[in-house]
This record gives C-alpha cells, structure tokens and sequence, in this order.
C-alpha cells in the first residue's frame, strides 16, 4: 500500500514538474483584443509589463494587437525586450488630442530608458482633421524612444493630420526605423534628435505634411535611405532637415519629388547646420532647392519622372528588400 501511495504521489510531482515550465512559457505571449471604451492602454500595458517580467534579450516576450480600434486615453508604455505587434493596417491605435499634452508624456506609445524593443504592424489615427491640428513639435507623437538603444519601428502606416511626429528620438542609439508609409504626420516624419547616433531610416514613403519628413539635428552617424519623400500639402518647408552640429549624416539612394512647401520646397534643408554631411546619389525633381547643405553628387530634374522606373534601378521606397 506504501508502495503503491509513494508511486501516485511520483508520478503527481513529474505532473506537476512538466506543466509548469509550460504555464509559464504561455506568458511569453499575450494576445490583446479591442474593447468598448477609451481606456485600451490599460490592458495593453498590463500585458506589456506581464511579458515584460520573464523577457530577456535573447527571449523577447510578445504582446500581439487583434484586429480592430483601439481607443486610448493615456500613453502606452514600452519596456524592455518587449515586441507590441498588430494585425498591419487592421490594428488601429485612435488617439484624441488629450492623451498627450505636456514633455512628461509625450507620445502615444512610448519608450524611455528601454533596449531590444519592436512596435510594428499598427495604424495609427486622430480626431485631428486639418493641417491646423497639428504642428505640436515636443508632445503628441505617435511613438518616442528618449534614452533608449537597440530598437525597431517598422511596417507602420501613420494617416493624415496626426498631431506631432510620427516617431521622435531623443538620446538613443540603434534604432531603426523602415518599411512605415507616412501619409502624414503633424510634424516631422521621423525625428533623430539631440544627440542621437548609430541609426537608419529606411525604405519609407513620405507625404511631408507639415514640416519636415526626416529632421536630422544634432546627431551622429545616421542613415536616411532608399525612401521616397513627395508632398503637395503646400505647408512644411522640406523632404529632410539638416539642423545644428552632424557628424557622419549620409542621405542616399532616396527619391524626392512634386513637393510644394509653404516657406521653402527644398529637398536637403538647412538650419545652423554644420559638420560632415553627405548627400549622395538621391533622384529628385520638382523640389526646390535642390540641396541647401552637404556634399555629393545627385540625379537632379531628370528627363524621366517615373517613380516606379526609378524604384526598379534602386532608388527609393520598394527598392531593397528586408
């Protein structure tokens, strides 16, 4: 009988010992699903800080976006080793303008301090319905890493008159941000800002709507290529934006074209801009100036104004492969 009670009660604990690792590797993933209400960012931040606790740099935990609007009344929050995915143009992050309205929250999805982080695969919406609207340069931005390094932004559409950026950088490095169609943001495209270094836009396509659509200011070592910049929104004043001291800026083998600014139509643009700069092998037509800063030779008002000729000679959005 003894025999028989030491023999159930081994065979419960290897029961137990094989369910458990189990148990917990379900929590390596999270699916979130839209609700009735505003308040979306609250389970979306539970799930992010659930996946968050057994994440590592070598395991990244998954918070998976279904399909549908969601409604948030505060900021999402990024933590480290943490992927947040949506269903592509399906998963809607609908914000109003009051979710974010001061520096101490400045984004709609937001990452401070964090590594080895991926947002990808979201649309992104506001009530905002003009130009007017927008135009808020520090706060109301779609996404924002401040301090953070390591990280990817990528597959994302940002709709017309989104109040601020469509991603800010602050103090970061590693961060990458490709394959997004912004169609527009409220103020800059994408920001590397103060102090920034080591990162890369890629293969984007940009509708400038309001100011800029990449600002490049005060920065090290940063990539902008193979995108396509164009506007016809007649405000904003360039394709990309070159401001304050710049070491190692590279801006190549893009396509700018048919864009119409309010104070300037330029395609590089300048402010206080200074240091190694170089702007090479980009195809540009009806932009103007051309290039206000920087070094190198471009294709300038060529005979042929196809973009999709040029996108097949590698040049631009759809050019390169990821």
């Amino acid at each position: 009988m003894l025999k028989r009670q030491i023999g159930t009660l081994f065979l419960a604990t290897c029961l137990i010992l094989t369910t458990v690792p189990a148990a917990l590797g379900a929590q390596n993933t999270i699916t979130v699903n839209p609700t009735s209400g505003s308040d979306a960012q609250n389970e979306i931040n539970n799930a992010i800080n659930s996946v968050a606790l057994g994440a590592t740099s070598n395991k990244s935990g998954y918070v998976l976006l279904g399909a549908g609007t969601y409604q948030i009344s505060a900021p999402i929050v990024l933590k480290s080793n943490v992927v947040l995915k949506g269903a592509g143009n399906d998963t809607i992050i609908f914000a109003n303008d009051s979710v974010c309205h001061s520096v101490e929250s400045p984004a709609y999805v937001f990452g401070s301090g964090v590594s080895n982080v991926e947002v990808c695969d979201l649309q992104f919406k506001s009530t905002a319905t003009g130009s007017g609207d927008g135009g808020h340069g520090g706060y109301r931005n779609c996404i924002q890493f401040r301090s953070s390094k390591d990280s990817k932004v990528h597959d994302i559409l940002f709709t017309r008159y989104l109040y601020s950026d469509g991603v800010r950088i602050t103090k970061s490095s590693g961060i990458e941000v490709y394959n997004c169609r912004m169609y527009s943001a409220g103020h800059d495209g994408v920001g590397f800002l103060s102090g920034t270094k080591d990162s890369r836009m890629y293969n984007c396509d940009v509708e400038v709507q309001t100011n800029t659509g990449v600002r490049i200011n005060d920065c090290t070592n940063i990539e902008v290529d193979h995108n396509t910049f164009s506007g016809s929104a007649e405000s904003g004043w360039c394709c990309v934006e070159m401001v304050n001291s710049l070491t190692n800026a590279n801006v190549h083998h893009n396509i700018m074209h048919d864009f119409k600014g309010s104070s300037s139509s330029a395609g590089i643009g300048n402010f206080n801009a200074n240091g190694s700069i170089n702007v090479n092998d980009n195809v540009m037509w009806a932009v103007s100036p051309y290039v206000m800063i920087g070094s190198g030779s471009n294709i300038l008002e060529p005979s042929d104004h196809s973009v999709e000729n040029w996108v097949a000679k590698g040049y631009g959005y759809g050019s390169i492969d990821n």
